[in-house]
């Protein structure tokens, strides 16, 4: 396998690689059930992966504003970037979804639909823009626990949004504590997402053209940090 594959596939979250010269899958199994397909029992009524209700997880902010008391500092101000952080990931996934099932369901109006793809494009880059600053401010916290189960999933999460999502017209990858330059060219279709499954193609260029097509599943990369961030959240 290209080794430059083999370190997208390490560190971020794709869960499938096509390679186009040899037609086969190598990487990911061929049947993946994609998140917004397991979400929907039937037309657009998501009923067993809604988003969090914030306003539950009121009192266990009030339970750390309270212990922190009320002089400022450096540390009350990071708490108040994550509160706000995580309310922008929150909202900008709650708009993914809502503009790629109006796109989906606009019939043949051409324009409504390309219209509701790209808010939706747009939404999804904030999803992982504000998703890594939550990620950098757990950190810097120093509230992540390294025994859970998906801890090793928020560096995958960050790595996402740096390669494939961020920077991809110059991929670099983390080496240690260095970044190293990939030989590949990749185009993330962000505002192709009009379809009714959540796995984003990714195209990848080396010495051709689309020599493999990769794959995130973005719903899932959505609920996974969420749910990590809900089980910090509730502890407060």
């Amino acid at each position: 396998m290209n080794e430059d594959i083999e370190k997208l596939i390490e560190l971020t979250t794709i869960i499938k690689v096509f390679d186009n010269i040899s037609q086969s899958v190598i990487h990911g199994g061929e049947n993946y059930v994609d998140r917004f397909n397991q979400a929907h029992s039937h037309v657009f009524q998501d009923k067993q992966h809604n988003q969090t209700d914030l306003s539950d997880l009121e009192k266990h902010w009030e339970n750390k504003w309270q212990s922190l008391g009320d002089s400022w500092s450096k540390k009350i101000q990071n708490y108040q970037f994550l509160y706000d952080s995580f309310k922008l990931f929150y909202v900008s996934f709650q708009q993914v979804k809502l503009n790629k099932e109006l796109s989906i369901t606009t019939g043949d109006n051409h324009k409504k639909e390309i219209h509701f793809n790209e808010l939706s494009g747009a939404s999804l880059y904030g999803m992982y823009y504000h998703g890594n600053k939550c990620v950098k401010l757990l950190n810097q916290l120093k509230l992540i626990n390294t025994n859970h189960p998906k801890s090793n999933f928020l560096k995958k999460f960050s790595e996402t949004r740096n390669t494939l999502v961020e920077h991809n017209y110059n991929p670099t990858v983390r080496n240690n504590e260095k970044r190293q330059k990939l030989n590949l060219q990749i185009d993330p279709s962000i505002w192709s997402l009009v379809s009714t499954g959540s796995l984003m193609e990714i195209s990848i260029h080396g010495t051709a053209e689309k020599v493999f097509d990769a794959y995130i599943d973005y719903y899932e990369d959505y609920y996974d940090l969420e749910k990590i961030i809900l089980d910090i959240v509730r502890l407060f």
